[in-house]
């Protein structure tokens, strides 16, 4: 459905969507998909006020006659997973506010034929090494140690490591606070020792030598604009002081790739921590760890699960490799 044909529909209920757009403004989504979220509500509202049904008794099998109602009408498993997420985050919303005690749509979507399952994984002795083995011999390096922590200590995500700021770091108590994210959880995680000597150089020494030099290091060419004040408090930013990280964040890869040439992604060094995680710890707190809003998503990378998945995978296709 084009936008213009959710017009009517939308304005029967402004006044809701106004507020949810502002929720989730709040939380950082993008306008495209608060636009797409706003039209795919719509038609939720106007369904259920069709089908008589308040918004805060829905029920999962009320969701399932719904779903049933999309795939009758044509939409694809992918569109149908996209307004399923729509309805999860205005779920969200009125639990906030304390407008609903559940969400009804929690973990529920669309399975597509062909299950993805986290190859490739590191071993723990491999993401030490990768900490451990990489060299620090300027500010860029030293910068890069820090995250490369993170991503192999706390199983951060790119989109993580550019929402820190220094006072999410609590070096007295040995603690970093991991902000909300778009498809993420906040939480507090606690620091590991061989990281605290590193930290504590980047943030007195390392990093307010990267401010001050501003463009200095390195050949590429300056952003024509700098958020100075997102800048004073992001915790990493980049050699010429913006607070985009994004090409910094690829070099580091390539980096870690030179140490290990298993090492594929960064999502890839998450996958292998958090795997690690449930070998020694309760399915509820890797998920609070990970920052999983769904605990779905972290039984993905339960041992018995992945070998349940990779038989499955290798009857179907037993040529393949991962």
């Amino acid at each position: 459905m084009k936008e213009s044909k959710y017009k009517t529909v939308k304005q029967q209920y402004k006044r809701e969507l106004e507020d949810i757009k502002r929720h989730l403004q709040t939380q950082g989504y993008a306008i495209d998909t608060i636009r797409a979220d706003s039209n795919y509500l719509a038609i939720y509202l106007d369904w259920l006020d069709k089908e008589q049904i308040r918004e805060t008794e829905v029920t999962y099998n009320e969701l399932l006659t719904y779903i049933d109602k999309l795939t009758k009408g044509g939409d694809s498993k992918a569109l149908i997973n996209r307004k399923l997420a729509a309805i999860r985050k205005y779920y969200d919303y009125l639990q906030n506010e304390g407008k609903a005690k559940k969400n009804p749509a929690s973990g529920l979507f669309i399975k597509n034929k062909h299950q993805t399952i986290p190859s490739g994984l590191l071993t723990i002795e491999e993401l030490t090494a990768l900490y451990e083995n990489y060299q620090v011999n300027d500010p860029r390096s030293g910068r890069n140690k820090v995250m490369i922590g993170l991503l192999v200590y706390q199983g951060v995500t790119r989109e993580e490591l550019e929402k820190l700021e220094i006072n999410h770091v609590k070096l007295t108590s040995a603690k970093i606070e991991i902000p909300r994210g778009k498809h993420s959880n906040g939480r507090t995680l606690q620091l590991e020792s061989i990281q605290m000597l590193d930290l504590q150089q980047y943030l007195s020494i390392i990093r307010p030598d990267i401010l001050k030099a501003h463009g200095s290091y390195g050949t590429g060419r300056k952003p024509d604009h700098i958020n100075q004040e997102k800048v004073n408090n992001q915790l990493f930013i980049s050699m010429h002081g913006s607070e985009n990280i994004k090409n910094s964040f690829l070099h580091l890869v390539y980096a870690l790739r030179k140490l290990n040439s298993k090492v594929t992604t960064a999502g890839q060094i998450r996958q292998s921590v958090i795997t690690i995680w449930l070998k020694n710890r309760n399915l509820r707190t890797v998920q609070y760890m990970a920052g999983h809003r769904y605990v779905s998503s972290t039984e993905r990378y339960q041992s018995n699960n992945l070998e349940d998945l990779q038989h499955q995978l290798e009857k179907l296709h037993p040529l393949s490799t991962f």
